[in-house]
């Protein structure tokens, strides 16, 4: 579409390489020298991540909501309208297929936010389950609404002066619709945005034309999220891993009933324990590492880092990694190699499983 090419051409001025996904659409992965500055945006301004890769799939209608409670891990019915939940789709053997972002836009109406590559097996997957209930899948890509986030301490501020009430998830902006939730990236202020396509150009024209404001791409939420301890779907885990695995938490209901994956979930969580688990790292900041390191325990090869943050603060690295289940419920340290001194420390991901 149209629209791509004039927003990649924000991205491409300030030196961006832009990596293409289904569709067309770009997404912004990093600048030229502006990581620190992108950094900075977040933990103190605002960053505008394009994430309109994003594949928004709709369901609207009677049995919507009942049709995607046994799709997804979460509990789409307990979702109050104008909220956000990240969500998964599973496996009947329990293991990731898909990572996803829900959204209650109104009564009867889900959007499922996918991650870039995702969209069209999901919209698939869901074609080939619906049978006989009484809703109607639709993509916003084409042509209705596209995905831009504002992340940062002032990030509602901003949102506020475009026009949103903090009362309602759905407001106007130059007369076309915008629906906006709050949706935390661990403790960093988030605000998902889905945004008409006939105004997206100039909605973020505007928003940049907002002091201690500008464009971030994926290596910045990287290294915020991994500050959080948030793990990300194809780098922290992937389509080998359980929920339970990857420490996801905050993407699971053990209570709402039946689901695809159900039952190994149940098990796992009520009987036994997953093989390996995601922790969080402190690593010291003269450690010379880099993600994919193997690490150690009692001369033991143990886990790998999945994720790793390229700044320290208080002296110490933030990292990701996937170790043994037996090593992460001890409180003993991790080392790079079999002999060298563990200097690592680890501790359970917030969203963990427990």
């Amino acid at each position: 579409m149209e629209i791509y090419q004039n927003i990649d051409a924000l991205h491409l001025n300030l030196g961006c390489h832009i990596q293409e996904f289904e569709g067309g659409a770009g997404l912004p992965t990093h600048y030229s020298d502006r990581l620190a500055e992108e950094i900075n945006l977040l933990l103190h301004g605002c960053g505008l991540f394009d994430l309109k890769a994003c594949w928004l799939v709709a369901l609207q209608g009677t049995d919507a909501g009942t049709f995607l409670q046994g799709m997804v891990t979460s509990d789409v019915l307990q979702l109050e309208v104008g909220k956000i939940q990240s969500s998964l789709i599973c496996s009947n053997k329990g293991k990731i297929i898909h990572h996803l972002e829900i959204f209650r836009s109104h009564e009867d109406e889900w959007i499922v936010v996918c991650d870039p590559g995702e969209g069209r097996a999901v919209g698939t997957m869901f074609d080939k389950f619906h049978v006989r209930e009484d809703l109607e899948l639709r993509l916003l890509n084409s042509g209705e609404m596209l995905r831009i986030d504002l992340s940062g301490p002032v990030a509602e501020k901003i949102a506020e002066k475009m026009g949103r009430s903090r009362e309602n998830a759905e407001w106007k902006f130059e007369g076309a619709s915008v629906l906006t939730a709050k949706f935390e990236l661990g403790k960093l202020p988030r605000l998902i945005n889905l945004v008409s396509v006939s105004v997206l150009q100039n909605f973020i024209e505007q928003v940049l034309q907002n002091e201690n404001v500008d464009l971030i791409g994926l290596d910045a939420f990287d290294e915020i999220r991994v500050l959080e301890g948030v793990p990300r779907a194809g780098v922290d885990y992937g389509t080998d891993n359980f929920p339970q695995e990857a420490g996801l938490g905050d993407h699971i209901s053990f209570n709402k009933g039946c689901y695809i994956g159900q039952e190994p979930h149940a098990r796992m969580y009520h009987r036994g324990h997953p093989n390996w688990i995601s922790v969080w790292l402190k690593i010291p900041e003269n450690s010379e590492i880099v993600s994919g390191q193997k690490l150690f325990n009692a001369g033991k090869e143990i886990g790998k880092i999945t994720s790793l943050g390229s700044f320290s603060i208080d002296s110490y690295y933030r990292g990701i990694a996937m170790i043994r289940y037996e090593a992460a419920k001890e409180n003993s340290l991790l080392g790079l190699t079999a002999n060298e001194p563990p200097l690592i420390i680890h501790e359970p991901l917030p969203s963990t499983i427990v």
